[in-house]
């Protein structure tokens, strides 16, 4: 019988004599591996090595088809995961609308809160109390709508789409037209928006240039070789064009400005930006080399404190791209067909010192058996080399 799966049909051809246990290898594992994945029971790099936690993924499986868990694959078991994967759908509603900025941009469709002002003031703009304080609560909704969606955009794209999402709902909840922060005045642009099916040029397959040997994709490609509708627009991809992580840092007001006293001399322990001051939509910008130039956005979506009025616990929003053209993602890539953006929720813990006590990707837009996420307390609060700077901004 054929596999309907393309991935399995590919590496079981003639179907499966005997058995596959842990110790195996090879494209068979890779293949089994894929299926594990996208049924949700696999949290591991598709790697083609039949290890402990592809056997338990085996067993979840089994467990979840009411089949002894044994953690071995028998043709018969092969085949349950075929009718399985047959049936899944794995785009989310914004990648099966027909206008995914528009199904992202129907506020009452997605539930999200109406946005109200505790103010008495008629004339508002994003200096006011009210607009940061409507912001910072509407981030914490608005982000799970993304997270559901699983909407991905570069830093400063990230951090423009939250804003501008935000302009859209508070014209139509309190007809308060806020003028875009960036742009000061000057024509706005139109987003571009991309999915699997409607790359818009976006970075779609990493085997369709010979540049595209980036090191900690070994699983996609082992994937893409059994799947060619396999993608690495794994969501909503959305990109403002024309404006890069540094003009949005100083078109932001500083919160915080550097100070060197925050260095934290190599101690990852420590945040190099004063945590008690984020505020829920607060903007980390990070200087990394120290030359002036911001070349991170960092979201803050929520924020726990104690008792004390201390920070405990924070959830950030960040979004990135990985530059396919070396192993650094240093350089700025010359187009969207060389990018691959995805996005990440990264949740730290302090303790009531301030010290970093637990830090961790909770969210990302990539699956977790294609990729391994990459943020984290150090890449979000510390500016990662000597010389480097941070500051805190908002919108403004």
């Amino acid at each position: 019988m054929a596999f309907q799966d393309s991935a399995l049909r590919k590496a079981f051809p003639n179907g499966l004599n005997g058995e596959i246990a842990r110790g195996a290898s090879g494209t068979t594992v890779v293949a089994i591996q894929y299926a594990l994945g996208r049924l949700g029971h696999l949290h591991d790099l598709c790697d083609g090595k039949f290890g402990g936690n592809t056997e338990n993924a085996v067993k979840a499986f089994q467990t979840a088809v009411a089949v002894a868990p044994t953690g071995k694959v028998t043709s018969i078991l092969l085949t349950l995961l075929d009718i399985a994967v047959a049936w899944l759908d794995l785009r989310t509603p914004a990648m099966k609308a027909v206008d995914p900025l528009a199904f992202l941009s129907n506020f009452r469709a997605l539930a999200m809160p109406e946005i109200r002002l505790n103010s008495s003031s008629e004339i508002f703009s994003w200096t006011s109390p009210a607009i940061q304080t409507a912001y910072g609560s509407w981030v914490g909704h608005y982000w799970e709508v993304i997270k559901q969606n699983r909407v991905e955009a570069d830093c400063k794209g990230m951090a423009l789409f939250l804003m501008d999402q935000f302009r859209k709902q508070i014209r139509e909840d309190r007809f308060v037209n806020l003028p875009h922060p960036v742009l000061r005045g000057a024509a706005e642009k139109t987003w571009i928006v991309a999915t699997r099916d409607k790359t818009r040029g976006f970075f779609s397959r990493s085997d369709n240039s010979a540049q595209v040997r980036r090191t900690g994709y070994e699983a996609v490609l082992n994937v893409e070789k059994l799947d060619p509708q396999q993608s690495m627009l794994s969501g909503v991809a959305v990109h403002y064009p024309e404006i890069s992580a540094h003009q949005v840092a100083r078109a932001c007001p500083r919160v915080w400005d550097w100070n060197p006293a925050f260095s934290n001399d190599g101690d990852t322990g420590k945040p190099e930006i004063p945590v008690n001051q984020l505020q829920p939509g607060h903007l980390i910008f990070i200087d990394h080399t120290g030359n002036g130039s911001f070349d991170h956005t960092v979201n803050v979506i929520k924020v726990e404190r104690d008792a004390n009025n201390r920070t405990r616990k924070l959830v950030m929003a960040v979004g990135s791209f990985d530059d396919v053209r070396d192993n650094f993602s240093d350089t700025e890539p010359n187009s969207l067909s060389q990018i691959n953006t995805y996005a990440e929720e990264v949740t730290v813990e302090l303790d009531a010192s301030g010290r970093i006590t637990n830090s961790l990707v909770s969210w990302s837009s990539e699956p977790d058996y294609l990729v391994k996420t990459r943020y984290s307390a150090r890449t979000t609060l510390m500016e990662q080399k000597p010389g480097g700077k941070l500051i805190i901004g908002r919108w403004g």
